[in-house]
């Protein structure tokens, strides 16, 4: 397995495979969760871990359980973990519908697959990124009602198009969402992604923060953009 490695700028080599471009999804959920301190923290969904390792390059040190069903990109994660000699990191191997644990998170993080199963491509890892499957958003919702504690943060990013579905299930699990903020390749473009901070059992108040904006019309990132970038 062909790996690359990216250096933050506090100091932290994040490990990836060497298969395509990196996505600038981790880095926006990690910076709008804006986790620090001493939080118990469950990546759903992980991957390689970018989303909770940005938040640990940015000050979380408390324990953190990164949650996939793929072996292969677990392995990656723990590239990471044993590079950078990081403690308190666990990495589980199995179905968001499968995974069970007496312990309850302050916060849960998730870039889940976006769209319903329409795919007939042959390559899982790319089913498993893109297509739901089984991992429906009621039963997401319904896995984290019963990870996180009362109070608690799911933090949570998606495809815009499916924000009426979203906020529905998250309401039917109990879930008040307090954040929302949509991001756009440029000011001029169409959302992609809409970010969102719902608490379990929260009360009333919602915030819809301005929008992240990637890149300016020439193509260079915007400064917002490349503070998450800096080296």
């Amino acid at each position: 397995m062909e790996l690359i490695n990216t250096k933050l700028k506090n100091g932290l080599t994040l490990y990836a495979e060497d298969l395509e471009k990196p996505s600038i999804v981790p880095w926006l959920l990690g910076s709008f969760s804006a986790l620090n301190g001493k939080k118990s923290l469950l990546e759903l969904c992980s991957g390689n871990g970018a989303a909770s390792f940005w938040c640990v390059n940015n000050g979380l040190y408390g324990r953190i359980t990164l949650l996939d069903r793929r072996q292969n990109v677990l392995e990656v994660a723990q590239e990471t973990i044993k590079q950078n000699r990081l403690q308190n990191i666990e990495c589980v191997c199995t179905s968001v519908e499968d995974f069970r644990s007496s312990r309850k998170y302050d916060a849960v993080l998730c870039n889940p697959p976006f769209f319903a199963e329409r795919s007939v491509s042959k390559d899982e890892n790319l089913k498993a990124i893109r297509h739901e499957g089984s991992l429906t958003l009621d039963v997401l919702c319904g896995a984290v009602s019963k990870a996180i504690r009362q109070k608690g943060h799911f933090y949570l990013c998606h495809t815009p198009s499916r924000l009426i579905e979203i906020i529905t299930t998250l309401n039917d699990y109990k879930f008040e969402i307090k954040r929302i903020r949509f991001c756009r390749h440029t000011s001029t473009s169409a959302p992609f992604l809409v970010l969102i901070d719902a608490v379990y059992l929260g009360g009333k108040g919602l915030t819809v923060m301005p929008d992240f904006i990637v890149q300016d019309q020439s193509g260079v990132y915007t400064d917002e953009m490349s503070s998450l970038c800096e080296r």
